[in-house]
C-alpha cells in the first residue's frame, strides 16, 4: 500500500460568509462544517477500503509549540477525526516470479477492519473556515498489500494445485531449455572442434605444399645451375638423373635446359630422348624466296608428317614414315634417319629432310624433293 505524498493537508471551507469581510467572527463549534471536513478526511483514505463510521469530536486547540492554547482564541478550533474502515477487497502479496506466472500469498481477508484517526485543526477568516487535517497513524493503512487486478503478470496463488502444476511444468521446462543449451553449445564445440581441425589440416596442406615446392625450386635451381655448368660429364649427369625421375616438369626443365645449352652432346642427347617419345612429327614448310614456284607447290603439297617408329637410344638412328599427300613424288614412304649431334637427317623415297637444331630450341633446315623445288622446313621442339 501506497502511503499518500502528504499526511497533512489544507482546506478552505466555506460557511457562508461574504469575502471582504473586515472582522473576524467568533468561531464557534457548532458552525464548523463537520461535513466537509468529513469529506476530505475520506479523500485521503485510499479507493481498497471502504469508511463504514466517521466520528468527530472537538479537542482544545494546540499552541504552535505544541502546548494547549488559551480559551480567548476564539477564531481557531480543532477536531479528532476517527474513521472506521473496512478493507474492500482481499489483498497479496508477491511471493515470486516465474516468466509471465507471478506467484502470490494472501495477506488481508477483505472486511478487515481498521481505525484511521486525523486531528484537523479550523482557523475562520474573512473567507470562511480553512482546516488542515493531519493523519496521527498513517501505519495502519501500510503492509496490507495489493489487490488482485494490480499484481502484474498472471496471478497464481503460492501453494495451490495449479501453482504446484506450473511450478512442475516451468522446472521440465528450465530442463528442457537446459539440455537444448547444453546439445547448443555442444554441436557449437563440435563445429568449431571440426573448424579447428580443418583449418589445421589446411595449414599443414598448404606447409607441406610448400616444403615441397620450396624443394621442387631448389632442385630445379641446382639441376639449371648444373645442366649450365661448365663440367659435361656434370651436365650429362644432372640431364639423365631429371630424365629417369618421376617428376615430367623436371624433365622438361632440363630437356628445356640442355637444348637451349649450346653443347652438341647435351643437345644431342637431349633431342633423343624428344624423338623418342613421339609417334608423329608435324613439319612446317615455307616458299622461298630463290624459286617462284616453290609458293605454289607449298599450297599443293599439304601437311608433311615424320611418322616415328623407332629410334636408336644408342647411335640415334631412327625408323618411320615421311612424305606429304599433295604429290606423287612426296607421297609418304618408309624412311630412315640419323641424329648426329643436333642435326637430324631423314631420306624417304625421292625426298629428304634435313634439320639442325637452333637456339629458339627449333630444328629448322629444308625438304627436297627429285622433282620438286626446296622448301623451308621447320619442327618446333617443345
Amino acid at each position: 500500500m501506497v502511503r499518500p505524498a502528504a499526511w497533512g493537508i489544507a482546506v478552505t471551507l466555506m460557511a457562508g460568509l461574504a469575502p471582504g469581510l473586515a472582522p473576524v467572527p467568533t468561531a464557534r463549534a457548532a458552525e464548523l462544517p463537520i461535513d466537509r471536513i468529513r469529506a476530505e478526511v475520506s479523500r485521503l483514505v485510499p479507493p481498497l477500503w471502504t469508511v463504514e463510521e466517521m466520528t468527530a469530536d472537538p479537542i482544545p486547540v494546540p499552541a504552535p509549540d505544541g502546548k494547549a492554547a488559551a480559551k480567548t482564541v476564539e477564531s481557531r478550533t480543532a477536531v479528532r477525526i476517527a474513521v472506521k474502515l473496512r478493507l474492500a477487497k482481499p489483498t497479496y502479496a508477491v511471493d515470486s516470479r516465474d516468466g509471465a506466472v507471478t506467484f502470490i500469498r494472501p495477506v488481508a481477508e477483505a472486511g478487515l477492519e481498521k481505525t484511521l484517526t486525523a486531528t484537523a485543526l479550523a482557523t475562520l477568516g474573512p473567507n470562511g473556515w480553512s482546516a488542515r487535517i493531519e493523519l496521527r497513524n498513517p501505519e495502519v493503512l501500510e503492509g496490507i498489500g495489493q489487490p488482485l487486478e494490480e499484481l502484474p503478470g498472471r496471478p497464481v496463488l503460492a501453494g495451490s494445485a495449479e501453482a504446484n502444476r506450473l511450478r512442475d511444468q516451468i522446472a521440465r521446462d528450465a530442463e528442457a531449455r537446459g539440455a537444448e543449451e547444453d546439445a547448443r553449445r555442444r554441436r557449437e564445440e563440435d563445429l568449431l572442434a571440426r573448424q579447428a581441425a580443418a583449418t589445421k589440416a589446411e595449414e599443414e596442406r598448404a606447409a607441406a605444399e610448400r616444403r615441397q615446392e620450396d624443394a621442387r625450386a631448389a632442385r630445379i635451381a641446382e639441376l639449371r645451375a648444373r645442366i649450365q655448368g661448365a663440367d659435361r660429364p656434370a651436365r650429362i649427369a644432372a640431364y639423365e638423373a631429371a630424365l629417369g625421375g618421376n617428376d615430367p616438369s623436371l624433365r622438361q626443365i632440363a630437356l628445356e635446359a640442355a637444348l637451349q645449352s649450346r653443347d652438341p652432346v647435351l643437345g644431342n642427347l637431349a633431342l633423343k630422348d624428344w624423338i623418342a617419345r613421339r609417334k608423329a612429327v608435324p613439319v612446317q614448310l615455307y616458299a622461298t624466296k630463290e624459286d617462284p614456284h616453290s609458293e605454289t607447290v607449298l599450297n599443293n603439297l599439304g601437311p608433311l608428317t615424320l611418322e616415328i617408329d623407332s629410334v636408336n637410344p644408342v647411335n640415334g638412328a631412327l625408323a618411320g614414315r615421311l612424305g606429304a599427300p599433295g604429290y606423287s613424288i612426296a607421297k609418304p614412304s618408309a624412311a630412315v634417319g640419323a641424329l648426329a649431334q643436333t642435326t637430324l637427317t631423314v631420306n624417304a623415297y625421292g625426298c629428304a629432310l634435313s634439320l639442325r637444331l637452333t637456339e629458339q630450341q627449333t630444328l629448322d633446315g629444308l625438304f627436297r624433293c627429285q622433282t620438286l623445288p626446296a622448301l623451308i622446313a621447320r619442327v618446333t621442339v617443345d
